[in-house]
């Protein structure tokens, strides 16, 4: 995974959720996961930033990467309105998160149909680990058709999610070596 993909991936995951709109979209990153998409270090990351913007400028316009004006330890990637056009235009629609939404959207859906999903999906590499008594992990061992782990949660309004990269998701929950099926 690497920070031009999981841009892709989160602007398309905003315009399957909420639509396609032709205007600025901020991202925001804790600086630990910025480091592993950039597969860089603390001192080299401004460096970093900046030579990824401009490696993008082709396709995804003027996109900025800077630390938040906050200093707490966050960065933006405001990704101009051509950059989000783009992906609107030529990153396809991801058909596993498509149908992942979808269960999330179906009223009285329960953390079994999220894991009935995967392992529909994928028998074989559908993995699960549970977090809390009302949260569990889902993820493919290979990473195919999706490479994230969604970390989902029963609540008062039905089922939520936080999408994480295997790493960011294993510093906060654990290993996904150790998973329940």
């Amino acid at each position: 995974m690497n920070l031009e993909q999981n841009l892709y991936d989160t602007v398309r995951e905003w315009q399957l959720k909420l639509g396609y709109q032709r205007e600025e979209m901020r991202l925001y990153y804790p600086e630990e996961s910025l480091l592993e998409l950039l597969d860089t270090t603390k001192e080299a990351l401004p460096e970093a930033a900046k030579a990824f913007a401009a490696q993008m400028a082709d396709r995804l316009g003027s996109i900025q990467v800077m630390p938040t004006e906050k200093k707490d330890g966050r960065w933006c990637v405001c990704i101009p309105p051509e950059g989000v056009t783009y992906v609107w235009e030529h990153v396809p629609e991801p058909a596993f998160l498509k149908a992942f939404l979808t269960v999330l959207k179906t009223p009285g859906a329960t953390l079994s149909d999220v894991e009935q999903l995967f392992v529909t999906t994928a028998p074989e590499q559908a993995r699960s680990l549970q977090t809390e008594p009302q949260a569990k992990g889902f993820w493919f061992a290979d990473g195919q058709p999706d490479p994230y782990v969604y970390h989902v949660e029963v609540d008062d309004f039905g089922l939520e999610y936080h999408r994480f990269t295997r790493k960011s998701y294993e510093a906060l929950f654990g290993n996904t070596e150790e998973y329940d099926g």
